[in-house]
């Protein structure tokens, strides 16, 4: 069972990560930047909001992937059904089903076909019976924080904490959770002579990315997990308006399970392989006329369950001592840039969510 964030470190000099603390178990993974590559990350769920795909092509540098936009992806179901996914206008490279939900015990796999006519595939995953139930707690405490310039400050953080009943049955329970943040972005509205008002802008994010959290029900034989961190967060500016989290546990197959142990393993607790250039771990995407191609990645079939809440700036208990997008005649570069331009923002998107 993988449970926290401070279990291991990437060493990428030599090629070889070890266990923190210990310094025991070398594992031997490739880490050179191949670029040019196909990374695919997605799933179909049993929550209609999360069946997703990003696409993105690796660089030779560390940058991040570069958005695949344009590409066909179909979902097959064993019975022969097929469903197309559909690119967010706002955001390349993200594939998205609409009004469609995967079934318990059902298999499933994805078709891309990219715009040079590349065909690439899954492994068929069928999607476990159950997802169990999950809540969160949460609390507010002020730790040492350093800057991107190495300064120390002692800064308020939220923790969530989640309470979980795992999966029942015959099956092994692999569950993973993971916490996203929706937040509103009101961009300053300066005078003007026809009253417009900006659009305001809806950011969609990990809460906390360099974590991944994880239980293999074949180590470790439980029916509840109680107070297991699962977000840890610096207060910032993004609290001055109306912030949710979402906490899913997403039931997994064997499979899935263990090619997220090895990205929590070898990408030093990174979320999401779009957060860095992918190291080599083989996940269950092929080029279906060059097997031999290295494709990063994977697609899973995941029985998911869900627990929402949202803060309010009074909810906080303490001032944010942050510069806001409000109108007060300063000048105009002394506003920061996401108030001239919240779009600007990553994963921003004017598109409200349903349930905000």
């Amino acid at each position: 069972m993988i449970l926290g964030s401070n279990v291991i470190k990437l060493c990428v000099r030599s090629i070889s990560t070890l266990l923190l603390s210990s310094c025991l178990t070398p594992i031997e993974v490739e880490t050179e930047n191949i670029g040019g590559k196909l990374v695919v990350s997605g799933q179909v769920s049993s929550i209609p909001e999360r069946n997703f795909v990003q696409l993105g092509i690796t660089a030779n540098t560390e940058r991040l992937p570069v958005p695949l936009s344009g590409a066909d992806v179909i979902l097959l179901s064993e019975g022969g059904q097929s469903y197309g996914y559909t690119e967010d206008p706002s955001n390349q490279g993200m594939y998205f089903l609409q009004g469609i939900s995967g079934e318990p015990l059902k298999t499933y796999q994805i078709r891309v076909t990219t715009p040079s006519g590349e065909i690439y595939e899954s492994a068929w995953e069928e999607m476990p019976q159950q997802a169990g139930q999950v809540t969160a707690t949460y609390e507010f405490v002020r730790e040492e924080f350093t800057d991107l310039e190495g300064i120390v400050s002692t800064e308020p953080f939220i923790k969530i904490y989640l309470n979980s009943t795992l999966p029942a049955g015959s099956q092994t329970p692999y569950v993973k959770w993971n916490t996203i943040e929706s937040f509103l972005l009101t961009p300053t509205d300066f005078p003007d002579p026809l009253g417009y008002v900006p659009p305001p802008c809806f950011i969609i994010q990990d809460a906390d990315p360099q974590r991944i959290v994880l239980f293999n029900g074949e180590d470790v034989k439980a029916t509840t997990v109680e107070n297991l961190l699962a977000v840890s967060r610096i207060v910032d500016w993004t609290f001055i308006e109306k912030h949710y989290f979402t906490t899913y546990q997403s039931s997994l197959t064997r499979d899935a399970y263990e090619y997220w142990r090895k990205v929590n393993i070898v990408a030093n607790q990174v979320g999401s392989i779009f957060d860095t250039p992918p190291a080599e771990i083989k996940g269950n995407i092929n080029n279906i006329k060059n097997p031999d191609e290295k494709v990063y990645g994977y697609f899973q079939a995941t029985n998911e369950s869900f627990y929402r809440f949202y803060l309010l700036q009074r909810d906080l208990g303490f001032p944010l001592l942050v510069t806001t997008c409000t109108y007060n005649n300063r000048n105009f570069q002394e506003y920061p840039s996401r108030c001239l331009d919240c779009s600007s923002l990553r994963n921003s998107t004017y598109q409200r969510p349903i349930w905000f």
